[in-house]
């Protein structure tokens, strides 16, 4: 893939939120631009769409979701609507369950012409598919201390208004968090499932800054939208968007509330935190003198520049330690230490334990 295809198609799917695809002929994935718990692309999608010939091959999938192909060179680039973001008037992002079948092929044929530079020649019949593509169900299973740790995890990261961090993150949420069930009811159970990680995401954004008047009015705008929803085709992408309305909200406020200079060193070490080596660097990429830096740091955050810095790489270090079978050892190279000594005592020093019985303890 070349670089102006792959800025091409980068850029579409950050504005569209469409997962887009890209396959050799030999239906190797070889490059995807998708949302964070966007799943692998069905191989019986891949094979229908190989047997039509259109410049842009369309089809429409039972349940209204719909996908796409393009042929490039060698390539095949699939457009696959499953869900998408949308803004409606209460002046806040949810996830919409589907994107119509029209505005669908319109936005396949908009990524056509920024490829080709002309509008494709799209066959006049709509092929159907009677297949399924239930991609997530929830599951029941007991609740775990695990699950308790992955969801605090993920709540910090709303509180710290960082949206790289969260969808990094959320996958394992899906894989490791206290997903219950509140009845059998399916569509009820998933809108109770909302409204509780609602609450959750109200409270890590009020922990994170935003003013509580502001973070429970959002939330009961979002509450009230859940319940007019008539269905939640992907309850865990549909719980990830909720989310990032929360943590947009955040953002804004951490930005205005601490010096730019704090805010963009910040920005820096979440950006290149595993190869941080020491503060000099972060100084001389903002232009900035160390001394100046540090006590503009400490002055807003109340505690020193490498103590954030390593208090990161530790939270980073504990998330290996419990969700992982890494050794220790490889999870301080991981992070960023120079050396597992430094790592063991550093670690030591703010946990009060060592790496090994902070695994013990929690695994």
């Amino acid at each position: 893939m070349n670089d102006n295809l792959y800025k091409v198609l980068k850029n579409f799917s950050e504005a569209t939120d469409l997962n887009i695809y890209v396959f050799s002929n030999s239906r190797k994935l070889i490059g995807k631009f998708t949302t964070p718990l966007a799943p692998v692309f069905p191989e019986v999608l891949l094979k229908k769409l190989d047997k039509r010939n259109d410049d842009l091959s369309l089809l429409l999938i039972k349940n209204r979701s719909s996908t796409g192909k393009i042929k490039y060179q060698d390539l095949s680039i699939i457009g696959w609507n499953a869900n998408f973001t949308i803004s409606n008037n209460s002046n806040y992002d949810r996830l919409a369950p589907l994107l119509g079948w029209d505005k669908f092929i319109q936005t396949m044929r908009c990524l056509y012409f920024m490829i080709f530079g002309r509008w494709p020649n799209i066959s006049k019949e709509t092929k159907k598919l009677d297949i399924g593509d239930n991609l997530y169900s929830l599951s029941t299973k007991k609740a775990s201390y695990k699950g308790y740790l992955v969801e605090n995890e993920l709540m910090d990261i709303v509180s710290k208004g960082n949206i790289k961090l969260y969808n990094k993150y959320f996958r394992n949420f899906v894989i490791n968090g206290n997903i219950g069930e509140f009845g059998h009811n399916k569509l009820r159970n998933e809108k109770d499932l909302a409204i509780a990680a609602t609450t959750l995401y109200t409270r890590a954004a009020i922990k994170g800054g935003l003013a509580a008047s502001e973070a429970y009015g959002l939330s009961d705008k979002i509450i009230n939208q859940i319940e007019e929803d008539v269905i939640i085709s992907n309850y865990f992408e549909y719980s990830r968007a909720i989310g990032e309305i929360f943590i947009n909200r955040v953002y804004r406020v951490k930005r205005n509330n601490i010096t730019p200079l704090v805010y963009k060193a910040q920005e820096y070490i979440y950006e290149n935190l595993v190869n941080i080596k020491s503060v000099k660097e972060i100084a001389e990429s903002l232009g900035a003198s160390l001394s100046y830096l540090q006590h503009l740091f400490k002055k807003d955050t109340k505690v020193s520049l490498i103590k954030f810095i390593n208090q990161e790489k530790l939270n980073l270090a504990k998330h290996e330690l419990i969700f992982s079978e890494k050794k220790i050892e490889d999870i301080a190279n991981d992070v960023g230490f120079n050396s597992f000594s430094v790592f063991s005592r550093t670690f030591k020093k703010i946990e009060k334990i060592t790496p090994l019985q902070y695994r013990k303890k929690l695994k």
